[in-house]
């Protein structure tokens, strides 16, 4: 077990830093281009509020300085798959594309949280690629927005 207050407030900590480095990276793609948002535009925004959230999350812990509880191993675990399966997304999405490279990691998270039979993986694999061609025609054709 580890104590819940230690892990949330490491935690907290990865996280903010995970939400300012998303926010800068974003900014190497640009923010704006014309009158429609470019490539950096979501990751600036969700980077920054990763950031400011966990922060926020990181002083409230500090201010409870009597909090009590344990974690499990099997959450930590579970973040820790989680957070692998987004290293991997970020990876491939430089080689395959951002579109195609957020099937698999769907896939992945919804295996991480309880898709273990053919039937219930053969439902996130078509949840999954249904979710991509939305996000295809909401932001590609709709929006006209690049898509990497």
């Amino acid at each position: 077990m580890i104590p819940l207050r230690s892990f949330d407030l490491g935690l907290s900590a990865v996280f903010a830093l995970l939400g300012i480095y998303i926010a800068w990276q974003g900014t190497m793609f640009g923010y704006q281009d014309g009158s429609v948002p470019a490539a950096g535009f979501f990751p600036v925004w969700i980077g920054a509020g990763l950031a400011l959230f966990s922060v926020l999350n990181l002083i409230k812990v500090l201010k409870r300085s009597g909090l009590f509880g344990s974690v499990e191993t099997m959450e930590v675990v579970t973040v820790g798959l989680v957070s692998l399966a987004l290293v991997c997304f970020v990876l491939i999405s430089d080689v395959i594309g951002m579109l195609i490279a957020s099937v698999p990691l769907m896939i992945a998270i919804g295996c991480v949280f309880g898709a273990r039979d053919a039937r219930s993986l053969i439902s996130v694999s078509a949840i999954s690629i249904a979710m991509a061609a939305i996000l295809y025609l909401v932001f590609g054709m709709v929006l006209a927005i690049p898509l990497l």
